[in-house]
């Protein structure tokens, strides 16, 4: 990974590892659900004025239910033909309220609905090529629906408490979408 690189991997995190908590009983779908249930397809853009990045990329994102938690697959395209997969699981523990995980998490994600918007703060260890050591960055994120229904995901990237780049996508929810819409990753 170059010295740009270690940020490359945050576009992949605009949306979770369970810390043991209790199941909450299946309860209506709360807002986090309704957003991130079937398929959304979006561009989006990780910006870095530290590292000279901007960086555009496609992504495609299915949410659905598994068992008592729910799954986020998300696939980004790259604008320069590379790919990466990240898949979050999340846990309810209140309504309203969900830890997650993912692989590259430094922990549990704490997210929750705010205002109309879900809500996501987490930390990442990204492992750039040439460092023993592996960088911790922290990320907020805020996604909200928009009156026409599509999706804003917005994210602050932060380094020892200081921003140090932004992610922003747009996507478009797809009405009875499946797993299969999303392009196949490639080999790279």
């Amino acid at each position: 990974m170059d010295r740009r690189g270690f940020l490359l991997g945050i576009a992949a995190s605009a949306p979770v590892a369970l810390a043991g908590a209790a199941p909450v009983p299946a309860a209506k779908p709360d807002f986090f659900e309704t957003v991130f249930e079937g398929l959304a397809i979006g561009r989006g853009r990780i910006r870095s004025g530290i590292v000279g990045l901007d960086r555009g990329f496609l992504v495609w994102t299915t949410g659905r239910h598994r068992g008592r938690d729910f799954e986020l697959d998300q696939l980004f395209r790259f604008d320069d033909g590379k790919t990466d997969r990240r898949i979050w699981r999340f846990h309810r523990v209140a309504q309203g309220r969900w830890l997650g995980e993912r692989q590259d998490l430094a922990g549990p994600a704490t997210v929750w609905t705010e205002g109309g918007a879900v809500r996501l703060s987490y930390d990442i260890l990204m492992r750039p090529a040439g460092r023993l050591a592996a960088l911790r960055l922290h990320c907020e994120d805020r996604v909200t629906r928009l009156a026409s229904g599509a999706l804003l995901s917005r994210g602050t990237i932060h380094r020892l408490g200081l921003p140090v780049g932004t992610v922003e996508a747009h996507l478009i929810p797809r009405a009875g979408g499946a797993a299969t819409s999303a392009p196949r990753r490639s080999a790279r």
